[in-house]
């Protein structure tokens, strides 16, 4: 069964395009990433990210539930989330561009709350790919075993 989280084009054009002046492309930092097309400046709001407030233990259930019925679509329903504390999640039924923002502990933007918002931290060129430290989410313990996590 085809993972279609590794098809470029299926990405491409299942993605709801939430952040202006970004496109997805291959990352060299992890998998897919999400690049800007123009200068972003500082201090930019980038997108407010919005969802289903759920807890964790609920969110689990319906992926365990669900998932198995989605064949190689699996990883890209079930994937983007924010962590608003270590029992409660921001889950959204479709995967964003937000969701391509891989890890960096130097990053270049950074989630600010009330409401949940992602701004640029500093000025980020054509091309540069868009990152954010992943360890300032409340994660749950159970990601932060997950062995696939060692990178935080």
């Amino acid at each position: 069964m085809q993972d279609h989280t590794q098809d470029l084009e299926f990405v491409r054009s299942a993605t709801l395009s939430t952040i202006a002046h970004t496109d997805i492309r291959p990352s060299q930092l992890h998998g897919f990433g999400l690049h800007a097309t123009a200068t972003i400046p500082a201090d930019t709001l980038l997108c407010v990210l919005d969802g289903q407030v759920m807890p964790i233990a609920h969110y689990q259930a319906i992926e365990e539930q669900v998932g198995p019925t989605l064949g190689g679509y699996r990883k890209y329903v079930y994937m983007e989330c924010n962590y608003l504390d270590k029992e409660t999640l921001l889950a959204r039924p479709f995967r964003t561009s937000y969701s391509y923002i891989n890890h960096s502990r130097t990053p270049n933007t950074v989630l600010l709350r009330h409401p949940l918002r992602l701004v640029a931290l500093r000025d980020i060129g054509p091309d540069e790919e868009l990152t954010v430290d992943y360890r300032k989410e409340q994660l749950s313990d159970d990601y932060l075993n997950d062995p696939a996590k060692q990178f935080l």
